[in-house]
């Protein structure tokens, strides 16, 4: 017996336009946003500071893409999430996409703290908002489908393909721009989203490595070790 949805499900899953967990992260979304415009400190709370991070504060690295501090931010975030956070939750489930989406927000937060340590200006640079998780995913929906169009801006059509070069450029152009230091987040979240999305992972280079020092190991211990080849003479036991 199919199970009823509750008002609730329904309201997560728009009307079952989108999963339950899409539509989650977008209320999500939404509320904390809200929320951190009209309570005082709440966002500022939120907020990726790398200097804060090292101090000790620590769930900042996880808290700053959930808010936007601005309308128009909020509005296309939401948009993202709803166009190619839905196909992406198909093709991985609900429950890869959400550890996915939370831990790249995360990992990217984490390489700019570290990055910070080294570059004063990201240091003392706030960081907030969707948008590094956010190119992320476009990033993956592009490599799993290359030939899938969409309408860029609801006018230009482009390929799956098309649209990671446009997202990666598109990044290093706003760098360029803006400042390099504007953009670590986003870029760490797309250069790790490339190498996932390639097929390797932390457990496949770990693998590898043990292969690889393990063959060294062997030839090192094969060097004083002599090829016999059929015309020596056999040794002199064996007389």
């Amino acid at each position: 017996m199919r199970r009823r949805d509750t008002p609730f499900d329904e309201l997560l899953t728009f009307g079952g336009r989108v999963p339950s967990v899409v539509g989650g992260l977008i209320a999500i979304l939404v509320i904390a946003s809200l929320a951190g415009a009209l309570v005082p400190g709440l966002r500022s709370a939120a907020v990726l500071f790398p200097g804060a991070v090292w101090a000790g504060q620590l769930w900042r690295v996880v808290t700053y893409p959930f808010f936007e501090s601005d309308p128009l931010s909020l509005v296309f975030g939401a948009m993202m999430l709803y166009w190619f956070g839905r196909d992406l939750s198909y093709a991985w489930g609900p429950r890869r996409f959400l550890i996915t989406f939370v831990s790249f927000g995360a990992a990217a937060g984490v390489v700019t703290c570290l990055v910070a340590r080294l570059w004063p200006a990201v240091w003392a640079h706030p960081y907030l908002g969707i948008w590094p998780v956010a190119d992320a995913m476009v990033v993956a929906w592009a490599m799993i489908f290359p030939e899938r169009q969409i309408l860029l801006y609801f006018a230009l059509p482009v390929s799956g393909q098309a649209l990671l070069y446009l997202t990666v450029g598109g990044t290093l152009l706003y760098s360029v721009f803006g400042g390099l230091a504007a953009f670590v987040p986003h870029l760490a979240a797309e250069a790790m989203m490339l190498v996932l999305a390639r097929g390797y992972s932390l457990r496949g280079l770990w693998q590898t490595m043990r292969i690889r020092s393990q063959e060294r190991r062997a030839r090192r211990r094969a060097r004083h070790l002599k090829v016999v080849g059929k015309e020596s003479e056999p040794p002199r036991w064996m007389n």
